[in-house]
């Protein structure tokens, strides 16, 4: 799989949207191991593309700030360079956000999405990968409600997307969250111990969208498959192992359980039962293809449904070491 990617990456250049978070980043970072052209990071924080070139030094590297909302800087970036490839990560992901500001996640996630795939389609780009995820199955908030429609324009156009889970210790995801909120004495808000939520590391999950588009064809939907975790177990390993190593007894964390907040799923699922016809195996991926298509190396696969309460969860030993793996993270970064 390696030397694949390898061959298929090598020689292209690469446009990366949203490539400054912490998603794009790990992108970029991995990209740039193989032998390509140029990547394009666009997006439209100028502090965090500062930061990206003092870390990665890279004469491959270029960084242009821009906003996939508006149309003409979008246009412009596809116009500077010669694209082989597009990954666009570029999205408002937060739900509580998403909820606040629906009118705001629709310019970035949905308006967004149809800029980057019209140029893309403009530029008779190959390969556009949208990254999802699977809050866009059986949307209950905004920020579903959007990706869902930005997984429509992309397939529609013939491009492919991902579709992710949680993604462990990306910036603003609940691992980071609790942790932050516990050191600083804070209360750690939980709404019920029964939710699970599918669970990928960042490097998963950039493994994902890479593979993806060396195979994408144009319509699939490509799924990592992956373990769950429950909320009740973080919780457990967070206050009754990590506060007490970290100095903080257990006596001390404020837990409040609040319920379900309006738009938020006990359980989420990352194939529709509408897809689940079109569902084959390549790999450690599920890839949902366009309907009236085979693919001879793909296995068809019979799922029921995929979702987060029926998969392996995490036991409580591996949730300690996402845990700590992101302590150690963090350590490196306030050292960097």
């Amino acid at each position: 799989m390696k030397d694949y990617l390898e061959d298929y990456l090598k020689g292209k250049t690469v446009l990366i949207t949203g490539g400054t978070g912490s998603i794009g980043c790990e992108i970029v970072k991995q990209v740039l191991t193989h032998e390509v052209s140029d990547v394009v990071v666009f997006s439209r924080d100028e502090i965090k593309h500062f930061l990206m070139k003092k870390r990665i030094c890279d004469e491959k590297l270029h960084t242009v700030v821009g906003d996939v909302r508006d149309f003409r800087s979008v246009r412009q970036v596809f116009h500077s360079y010669d694209f082989d490839l597009v990954y666009h990560a570029a999205a408002m992901k937060h739900v509580n956000v998403c909820e606040e500001s629906p009118i705001e996640a629709a310019k970035t996630n949905v308006w967004g999405t149809q800029n980057v795939v019209d140029a893309a389609v403009e530029h008779n780009i190959q390969t556009c990968i949208t990254i999802s995820t699977d809050k866009s199955v059986y949307p209950m908030n905004v920020m579903g409600a959007t990706k869902f429609i930005a997984e429509k324009i992309t397939l529609n156009a013939g491009y492919s997307c991902v579709r992710f889970g949680n993604v462990a210790n990306s910036r603003g995801s609940v691992i980071p969250v609790f942790i932050d909120n516990l050191v600083n004495r804070n209360a750690l808000v939980v709404s019920c111990r029964d939710v699970t939520r599918f669970l990928m590391r960042i490097e998963d999950a950039v493994r994902l969208i890479t593979t993806a588009s060396s195979y994408a064809k144009g319509g699939e939907v490509f799924i990592l498959k992956m373990k769950a975790f429950r909320l009740g177990d973080l919780l457990d390993v967070i206050t009754e192992e990590v506060g007490p190593e970290l100095g903080i007894p257990f006596s001390d964390i404020d837990v409040r359980l609040i319920g379900l907040v309006p738009g938020e799923k006990l359980h989420e699922a990352l194939i529709d039962e509408s897809e689940l016809d079109r569902v084959y195996e390549i790999d450690d991926m599920y890839v949902v293809l366009p309907r009236n298509r085979r693919e001879e190396h793909m296995k068809k696969v019979e799922l029921c449904q995929y979702v987060s309460k029926d998969v392996d969860l995490l036991s409580k030993r591996e949730i300690k070491d996402l845990v700590i793996e992101y302590l150690i993270m963090q350590r490196r970064d306030l050292n960097e």
